[in-house]
C-alpha cells in the first residue's frame, strides 16, 4: 500500500497512523501528494491532528521527548525520500521502546539522527545570523532562505527576546513565515510577488551607518572569500544587511 500525505509533519504522522492501522508491515511507501505514480496505487490521507498526536504520544511515553524530536528535526530536514528512514525509525523506535536510542547501530536510527542534526546546525547558525529591519509600519521584518525548514524552529527564540515586539520572520524558498503579533504566533504564507520593503526612516538610516562601518573597517587587500565562507556559507551572505550589494 502506498500512502500520499500533503507534505506536512502532522500530514505524514497521519499516514504513518493509517499504515498502523491497515497493518504497517503492508507499508510501501509514503509519500507527498503527486509524487506517486498512479501505476503505484496511492491512497490519500487527509492530516487528522488527532491522529498525529496519538503517534507522537505514544512515542514519547515509550522511548522518551528526545526520541520525538529527532523525528521532528529530521522531517524538516526536507531531504529527498525522507519518508522512508522516518517510517522505519518509527517501526524500530516502538519495537526497541525505551531502549531505542541506545541502537544507533541501526541505520535508520543513526540516519533520522543525522538529518536531525542537520537541521539543528542550520538553525544553531541562523539564530545569530538573521537580520531584522523595522517596516515603515513599526513592524520588525526579516528574511532568509534555508536550506532546512527552520523558521518555525526559530519563532520561540525570538518570542523569548522579543515579547513586546511585532515581528516576522519570512522564508522566501518556501514563501511563507512565522508572525508574531499580540502576544499569538502563527504560520502564514507570503506571496512571490512580495519584494519591494517600505522601511522606516530610521531603519534607512541604521543600514545606511551599518554599512559604511563595514566597508570602513574592512582591508580589500586582505579579503580572503575562502575564508569567510568557511565561518559562513555563501548562501547566507544575500540576507546580510551589513552588505550593500547584496542588502
Amino acid at each position: 500500500m502506498n500512502y500520499e500525505y500533503d507534505g506536512t509533519f502532522f500530514g505524514f504522522l497521519s499516514a504513518v497512523f493509517d499504515a498502523w492501522h491497515d497493518g504497517i508491515e503492508k507499508a510501501e511507501s509514503i509519500r507527498t501528494e503527486g509524487s506517486l505514480s498512479l501505476f503505484d496505487e496511492p491512497r490519500s490521507v487527509c492530516t487528522d491532528p488527532g491522529k498525529a498526536r496519538r503517534i507522537l504520544e505514544a512515542l514519547r511515553q515509550q522511548c522518551g521527548g528526545r526520541a520525538c524530536h529527532f523525528l521532528y528535526y529530521a522531517f524538516m530536514a526536507e531531504l529527498p525520500d525522507r519518508e522512508d528512514p522516518l517510517l522505519l525509525y518509527l517501526r524500530l523506535a516502538f519495537r526497541y521502546k525505551n531502549k531505542f536510542l541506545h541502537h544507533l547501530s541501526d541505520e535508520p536510527i543513526w540516519t533520522v539522527r543525522q538529518m536531525a542534526r542537520k537541521t539543528g546546525n542550520e538553525r544553531h547558525k541562523l539564530l545569530g545570523l538573521l537580520r531584522f529591519r523595522e517596516l515603515s509600519d513599526g513592524m520588525l521584518y526579516a528574511r532568509l532562505a534555508p536550506s532546512c525548514a527552520v523558521v518555525p524552529l526559530m519563532a520561540p527564540h525570538f518570542v523569548s527576546r522579543f515579547p513586546e515586539e511585532r515581528w516576522v520572520i519570512h522564508d522566501v524558498r518556501r514563501h511563507m513565515g512565522v508572525l508574531y503579533e499580540s502576544h499569538c504566533l502563527s504560520l502564514i504564507e507570503i506571496p512571490q510577488t512580495m519584494q519591494e520593503l517600505s522601511l522606516s526612516r530610521d531603519e534607512q538610516g541604521f543600514n545606511q551607518l551599518w554599512q559604511t562601518y563595514y566597508q570602513t573597517i574592512s582591508i580589500k587587500e586582505r579579503r580572503n572569500d575562502t575564508v569567510r565562507r568557511s565561518f559562513m556559507p555563501e548562501k547566507y551572505w544575500p540576507w546580510l544587511i551589513e552588505d550593500a550589494k547584496h542588502s
